[in-house]
């Protein structure tokens, strides 16, 4: 039957959505159990078999996002707690997404004359205290699959998120704790305590550099490229849909920045176009990195039309349209002249 995607269950206590899915649509083949043409809904969730089917076979492009999705431990790669004073985020990123599970927000009272000066350090401190039982409860720091733990804020608080930690880790004996503080922390500045900051984190030297094999350090590394092309020589760095294509049938493109979202289009058409740029871009040697719309860097390519490349060697975009209009008035004056010549 046709289909339509549904939202999730969300859970009872209106936390993250429950792992299900609605599939809803007309009935096209009658059964025992559903008459033609009734809407009927499937709901698909874990350990619950399902086969879908495409009458013209699953693209390129489809296959590798699945096959990439089902291999073994895959698991958050990276997890960090975003902090200002007062303010926690938790985030876990894994290939494909960013989960917030739990967030902090707490009024700390300002350092003024002596009385508040104590205040301000009691506030600290159970501030600082929920930070510990909340990293113990939402960040998997012993398991394997879990490359880095980012501490960053704008000020002087991950270091004092980090001590704390430490000093707790060190009181209560915790040894893998201790173990997992001392080998995956990493500290580092950010300009604001938001989320979306988390593009800043996966960019910084101390982060790429650990985890240079990770897909979504490559996507912000090379998100960052692109746009330091673009302010120092823009003929090598073309975005949107039309350039693109253009780029790609010269066989400019180096690195080819695609969001995710270009292939849940609606439109068969729209989505066996860009497959097919993808792999004409990898058959020509090209490089091309899929960003996941679920993290900040792919959110951050969807303002830019979702397609962006980096060519090898520079094309002014002028000279190309130039060059393509004159291609298609020849064509034109070819088929006209096949037309005249039939006739």
């Amino acid at each position: 039957m046709p289909s339509q995607e549904g939202a999730g269950d969300q859970n009872p206590s209106g936390g993250m959505p429950a792992a299900s899915l609605h599939i809803s649509g007309p009935v096209i083949r009658e059964n025992q159990y559903v008459r033609m043409g009734a809407y009927h809904t499937l709901d698909i969730e874990p350990n619950r078999d399902v086969r879908i089917e495409k009458l013209e076979g699953w693209d390129s492009v489809a296959r590798s996002r699945v096959e990439e999705a089902i291999v073994p431990g895959r698991g958050a790669e990276v997890a960090a707690v975003v902090c200002g004073e007062g303010t926690a985020a938790f985030c876990l990123l894994s290939q494909h997404m960013t989960i917030v599970p739990h967030r902090i927000s707490m009024s700390i009272p300002r350092k003024a004359a002596a009385a508040g000066t104590s205040q301000h350090e009691k506030g600290l401190g159970k501030f600082y205290a929920q930070i510990f039982e909340s990293f113990l409860r939402h960040i998997p720091y012993n398991a394997p699959s879990l490359r880095a733990i980012v501490i960053a804020s704008p000020g002087w608080i991950r270091d004092a998120v980090f001590d704390y930690l430490s000093a707790e880790a060190l009181k209560r004996g915790d040894k893998p704790l201790q173990k997992a503080l001392k080998e995956k922390v990493l500290k580092v500045h950010i300009s604001s305590a938001h989320v979306h900051s988390l593009v800043e984190v996966l960019k910084s030297p101390e982060v790429s550099h650990q985890l240079k094999e990770a897909k979504f350090a490559k996507e912000g590394i090379a998100l960052d490229r692109f746009f330091k092309m673009l302010g120092s020589d823009e003929n090598r760095a073309w975005y949107g849909p039309d350039h693109v294509r253009l780029a790609s049938e010269r066989g400019a493109i180096g690195t080819l920045l695609i969001s995710d979202d270009l292939f849940r289009s609606s439109d068969p058409a729209t989505r066996k176009k860009y497959v097919a740029m993808v792999e004409a871009v990898q058959s020509k040697g090209g490089e091309v990195i899929m960003f996941s719309s679920m993290h900040e860097s792919g959110q951050q390519l969807n303002q830019l039309t979702g397609i962006a490349a980096i060519l090898t060697f520079p094309l002014d975009v002028e000279v190309v349209e130039a060059e393509e209009k004159e291609e298609e008035e020849e064509r034109k004056r070819r088929e006209q002249a096949e037309a005249d010549a039939e006739s």
